[in-house]
């Protein structure tokens, strides 16, 4: 009797706990993988099947770290300028609080959490945001007479490659990185010794996604550079090639 007694005081507990929550349920926006250079929205959205909720606080955090709150006694979302490296902005509208980056740096990337305080009770929920890879800009030039190129607002790391035709050049190359603010990468790489012939292709390749990024074309016709957008594509090095050399072709060909 005491045993039966016991199961259903179990199977009750069990039954109002699972009635709870779902009278009450917060949803987050599901995991984002953001574009480098657009912009970025996290949704935190209250509902309830019960009449008379009352919301008496919102907030997104990261880190541990709060971004903006919403109290039941503010008007708009109070933001906590200081804590990230992103321009970012807070919105709230009949219980969606969102979080708005104009442009996501690397810094802010990773976990991010809502929380809720109601007279229906309390609720946490998290998401992940990734940053995809991406460079700002490259340039190749000849400086002091070394075939020389400079990847700026690069993410994630990445691994300089050199190539003279279709051969991979490997000896007497220095590659020089720097963290910058907001946690972008500027790397620069040069060859010791510069061979006559045909230029240089300069490429930039992920070692997370294994493809290359961009690449430049660094001739010393008027010490000048091609530089070149982010291949989005991901093409290999054997189809940049071809195409450096058919407009070295044409370069010298109008010079001439």
């Amino acid at each position: 009797m005491e045993l039966t007694a016991l199961h259903l005081l179990l199977w009750f507990m069990v039954a109002f706990t699972s009635t709870a929550q779902e009278l009450l349920s917060l949803r987050v926006s599901p995991k984002i993988s953001a574009v480098c250079g657009q912009p970025v929205s996290l949704h935190c959205e209250v509902s309830s099947s019960q009449h008379g909720l009352s919301i008496k606080h919102m907030e997104w955090y990261h880190n541990n770290t709060s971004l903006c709150t919403m109290n039941s006694e503010d008007k708009n979302p109070i933001i906590n300028p200081g804590f990230t490296v992103s321009d970012f902005d807070c919105k709230y509208h009949q219980g969606k609080l969102t979080l708005i980056f104009k442009k996501l740096q690397p810094m802010d990337t990773g976990d991010f959490g809502c929380k809720l305080r109601s007279n229906k009770g309390t609720r946490v929920k998290s998401t992940t945001v990734e940053l995809q890879e991406c460079c700002g800009q490259v340039e190749g030039v000849m400086e002091h007479g070394r075939p020389t190129c400079t990847f700026t607002h690069v993410y994630p790391d990445g691994e300089v490659r050199w190539f003279q035709g279709s051969h991979h050049q490997k000896l007497g190359q220095i590659t020089l990185k720097n963290v910058e603010d907001g946690g972008w990468l500027t790397i620069q790489s040069y060859l010791e010794e510069k061979k006559t012939g045909l230029p240089y292709n300069c490429s930039l390749w992920s070692t997370e996604t294994d493809r290359y990024i961009t690449s430049t074309l660094v001739t010393d016709l008027d010490n000048s550079s091609v530089s070149r957008s982010p291949l989005g594509n991901g093409a290999g090095s054997q189809g940049r090639t071809l195409i450096d050399l058919i407009v070295t072709v044409l370069l010298v060909v109008t010079l001439i």
